[in-house]
């Protein structure tokens, strides 16, 4: 099952959730459950309400996953693409990682090192009007003196980050409160929309108006009733107006090392 391509996520996804896993051979593994898993994948919701309504210890279940070639001979769930199992962990998977706490992996200080914390942002920029399209706005904000980065995660994405602090380092507390430096981060997105090109924009209007023309012309010869135009002209509207929305993807606090902190900046 090594050869599968979502074994080693499997893998990944259940050792980093703080499951245990044993390996019997290259087609079969058995998944020991967490409390937090067994409630998010196995659908057993009012043993848990039970559970926690008594006040007492659950009893998480395991799950075996086999490759597919071992057909019924082993109880277990198949691991494909088609899996429903599977696709409720990448769900869960995606949806608990739209914020992580990452630290800088720094095998061999020479001294106690300070690490500072940096919120990254990925925020999804949707375009629609004559023509639709995303772009992601990816930005950090380092919270202890407010420099801010663009294009952040191609910054960081090959720097070793781990989800455990490294000896002898230690994290620094923030001097900007989250809260503070997601909305000025939001507001330096919305800074970035304003100095954009405003070509698309006049594009769509300019088909807008061109299309509300022709559909007004038709409504004045009477070629249509008054309720068909006003449906055709609000799904006009909807078509070209044109308009930006974002919302944030992801993102999380990463804890990095003020030189490591001074070259992603430069």
């Amino acid at each position: 099952m090594t050869s599968n391509p979502h074994y080693e996520f499997t893998k990944e996804f259940f050792t980093i959730n703080g499951c245990t896993i044993e390996e019997r051979d290259d087609k079969f593994i058995k998944v020991q459950l967490t409390q937090e898993l067994d409630e998010a994948l196995m659908n057993r919701p009012f043993y848990w309400h039970y559970i926690k309504k008594m006040n007492r210890s659950g009893d998480p279940m395991s799950l075996s996953f086999k490759d597919i070639r071992l057909g019924d001979e082993e109880e277990g769930v198949f691991l494909h693409a088609g899996t429903p199992k599977l696709h409720q962990i990448y769900d869960f998977a995606l949806e608990k990682g739209k914020f992580t706490r990452l630290y800088e992996s720094i095998p061999y200080p020479m001294t106690h090192l300070p690490l500072q914390p940096w919120l990254f942002v990925n925020i999804l920029l949707t375009f629609r009007g004559k023509q639709t399209r995303n772009e992601i706005l990816s930005l950090g904000l380092n919270l202890i003196n407010g420099v801010v980065l663009s294009k952040a995660m191609d910054k960081i994405k090959d720097l070793p980050l781990t989800s455990k602090v490294s000896d002898y380092t230690f994290p620094m507390t923030p001097l900007i409160r989250i809260e503070s430096g997601y909305n000025r981060l939001l507001e330096y997105a919305q800074d970035y929309i304003s100095r954009m090109s405003s070509t698309w924009a006049e594009e769509s209007e300019h088909q807008l108006n061109t299309e509300t023309g022709l559909l007004e012309d038709f409504y004045n010869r009477n070629d249509m009733e008054e309720e068909s135009y006003k449906k055709e002209a609000r799904q006009l509207e909807i078509r070209y107006k044109p308009r930006i929305t974002f919302e944030t993807a992801n993102g999380g606090l990463f804890y990095l090392s003020i030189s490591t902190g001074q070259k992603v900046a430069r």
